[in-house]
C-alpha cells in the first residue's frame, strides 16, 4: 500500500496545509489532531441508539486473531501498516464531508489480491471514531473468509439467512469483542448467490443497516468472472479497488476501471508494494519511544 499511502499523504499536507505537517513529529499526532479537528466541527445531532429504527442485537462474539491474520489495526496498532490504514481512513472521512459515502465497496480483479485483509482493516481503522459507527459486512457468499479471519468461527448465521427470511436482520449482526467493530458475516453458502441478491431484500437490508451504521464497508468477491460485485456496486456509494503488485493482471485492472463507474471508483489500493520510500518516511517521523 505504499504508493496509495504516499499520495493520500500528500493530499492531506495540501488539504490542511504544510505548516500543520511541520508541526506534527509523527503522522499519528497528525491524523490525531484531525480526528480531533473533526470531532469539534461535527454538528449537533441526537444519539444515534435514540433515534435508529433498527438496532442489533445484543450477541457479542470474541475475537482470537493471531498475528497471521494480519488484521494490524487490531493486533499491532502501532505499525507502518496500521498507520497506512489511518491515512486512508482519514482521507476517506475527507471525502465524506463533500459526497455522499457511507456505503463502500471493497473489490479486486481476482483472487489473491487481499481485498478482505483490506476491508477488515479499513473497517477495523473506521471502528475507532467516537462519531461513527462501523459494519463490516461479508458480501462473499461463495468463498466468504472474514468470520475465519477474525477467528470467531464459520457456522455463524449471517446475511444469507436473513435473505432467505429465516433471521432478523438484528439476530445476524454481531458485535466484536474488544473493538467498535460490528460484523454481518455471509452466513451459509447459498446454491445461487446472485439469484439470493437480486430477490429484493438486499437494498432494503442496507437501507435498514443505515439508519443505525455511519460507515458500511462490503468485502465482495473479485470482479471477474462473477456478476455477484457488480449488484454490490449499484448498492454502494464508493468503490475501493484492490490490487496486489506482482500478482494482479494488467489486462484485468484496465477491464476494471472501465467497468466501474467513476462517480463511484474512491481509488486503488496497491497492496504488498515493494517500494521502501514509505518506510523511509515513517522512520524519519515516528515517535522515539517506538523506535
Amino acid at each position: 500500500m505504499s504508493r496509495i499511502y504516499d499520495a493520500l499523504k500528500r493530499s492531506e499536507s495540501e488539504r490542511d496545509g504544510e505548516e500543520l505537517l511541520a508541526a506534527a513529529p509523527s503522522v499519528t499526532e497528525l491524523l490525531e489532531a484531525a480526528e480531533s479537528r473533526y470531532v469539534q466541527q461535527a454538528p449537533a445531532v441526537a444519539p444515534v441508539l435514540q433515534t435508529a429504527a433498527f438496532e442489533p442485537g445484543g450477541v457479542t462474539v470474541r475475537v482470537s486473531a493471531t498475528a497471521e491474520s494480519r488484521l494490524v489495526c487490531l493486533t499491532d496498532p502501532g505499525s507502518l501498516g496500521a498507520e497506512k490504514f489511518r491515512v486512508l481512513g482519514l482521507r476517506l472521512r475527507h471525502l465524506r464531508d463533500k459526497r455522499k459515502l457511507k456505503r463502500i465497496v471493497v473489490t479486486g480483479t481476482a483472487p489473491e489480491e487481499g481485498k478482505s485483509l483490506i476491508s477488515a482493516n479499513l473497517a477495523l481503522n473506521q471502528s475507532r471514531s467516537r462519531l461513527l459507527k462501523t459494519l463490516l459486512v461479508d458480501g462473499d457468499f461463495r468463498r466468504p473468509t472474514l468470520a475465519k479471519r477474525f477467528g470467531i468461527g464459520e457456522k455463524l448465521s449471517g446475511l444469507s439467512e436473513h435473505l432467505h427470511g429465516e433471521r432478523d436482520l438484528a439476530e445476524v449482526v454481531y458485535k466484536l469483542d474488544g473493538s467498535g467493530l460490528w460484523l454481518l458475516p455471509s452466513g451459509c453458502v447459498p446454491e445461487n448467490p446472485l439469484e439470493l441478491m437480486q430477490s429484493g431484500r438486499l437494498p432494503e437490508c442496507l437501507d435498514t443497516l443505515g439508519t443505525f451504521f455511519d460507515w458500511i464497508i462490503i468485502d465482495t468477491p473479485p470482479m471477474f468472472p462473477l456478476a455477484d460485485t457488480a449488484y454490490w456496486m449499484k448498492q454502494a456509494d464508493g468503490v475501493l479497488l484492490v490490487i496486489r503488485e506482482e500478482v494482479s493482471d494488467k489486462n484485468l485492472l484496465m477491464r476494471a476501471v472501465e467497468t466501474i463507474d467513476r462517480s463511484t471508483l474512491l481509488g486503488v489500493v496497491v497492496n504488498s508494494c515493494r517500494s521502501a520510500e514509505s518506510n523511509y518516511y515513517y522512520s524519519r517521523y515516528k515517535p522515539e519511544s517506538s523506535k
